[in-house]
């Protein structure tokens, strides 16, 4: 298994995007324990991010995109949600990185939805 930390520690420039996209869903309960995205990874994402860096989740996996947005939506004091061009329930309707990814494109062919978040770590403020 390797860790965010793991990589992040040989990463050589400053952390200004993380993209995590249609991670395993999961579904048993039992299982829902090992989801990518948890308060753990969150931290670790934030301590290394820098102001301005983004955070993009999608999912095409409705319970899991939720469950990723409420993990850092959590984070509202260092997160800034990015609404551009959402739906009424909060998903962006397009992909703002450029390229769709093979399961994207699989998924929109057989009709699912994909549900997107982008988020930015906001700027630190001056010190008074």
């Amino acid at each position: 298994m390797v860790s965010f930390e793991h990589l992040i520690s040989s990463y050589p420039g400053p952390l200004e995007i993380v993209s995590i996209l249609c991670p395993d869903p999961h579904f048993k309960k039992r299982h829902q324990k090992r989801r990518v995205v948890q308060k753990p990874l969150v931290n670790s994402i934030l301590q290394n991010l820098k102001p301005g860096g983004k955070i993009f989740v999608q999912s095409d996996v409705l319970d899991v995109a939720q469950d990723m947005r409420d993990q850092l939506d959590e984070e509202s004091n260092v997160l800034q949600h990015m609404d551009t061009v959402d739906t009424e329930d909060g998903w962006l309707t397009e992909n703002p990185m450029g390229i769709r990814t093979e399961r994207e494109i699989h998924a929109e062919f057989e009709g699912a939805r994909i549900y997107r978040r982008l988020y930015q770590k906001r700027q630190l403020l001056p010190e008074t």
